[in-house]
């Protein structure tokens, strides 16, 4: 006799999404240089509408990489000092959209003023930097990983299907 297990209620899961996003600070960013090669890096960022908004310097491939091709993949994992089974890491990724945000108009600002918030005192201090360039990275497909047989299809920041058995 086969056990069924019935699938997960997607409300739960969009809350335990919308739990795990909110309690990180930084994310892994993807992008692709002029050689098509991946460049991968770490970088702070605050939600901002239906995405995520990071501060980037010049000297960073990723900046030069996201002004040409306005591509980017993201993965936000949880703490590794946390995991209990590596295999069953909690993670969320997305292939996302970036958009450079003017960091003088009143969108930026706003943006700005978040990640001093969430920051601190760093944040006006790379804002007087003009080689730090402002992005909104905005997720389409994505996957969230809560377990083992608990993984589920994503289209923006919403649960749309448990890609389980």
């Amino acid at each position: 006799m086969v056990a069924i297990v019935p699938s997960p209620d997607l409300e739960d899961i969009q809350a335990e999404l919308a739990s795990f996003l909110a309690s990180r600070r930084t994310l892994v960013l993807g992008t692709l240089n002029e050689d098509g090669r991946v460049e991968l890096s770490v970088a702070p960022f605050v939600p901002h509408g239906d995405g995520f908004a990071v501060f980037l310097s010049e000297l960073a491939p990723h900046t030069a990489n996201l002004g040409r091709t306005q591509l980017a993949q993201v993965l936000l994992l949880e703490d590794e000092a946390q995991v209990r089974q590596p295999f069953a890491r909690t993670r969320v990724s997305f292939d996302c959209r970036a958009e450079r945000l003017d960091r003088e108009s009143a969108q930026g600002r706003a943006v700005l003023q978040v990640m001093e918030a969430s920051f601190g005192g760093i944040v006006p201090l790379l804002f007087s930097l003009p080689d730090f360039h402002l992005f909104l990275l905005t997720p389409g497909a994505g996957r969230f990983v809560a377990g083992f047989g608990r993984a589920f299809r994503l289209e923006g920041l919403r649960v749309v299907e448990h890609l389980g058995r």
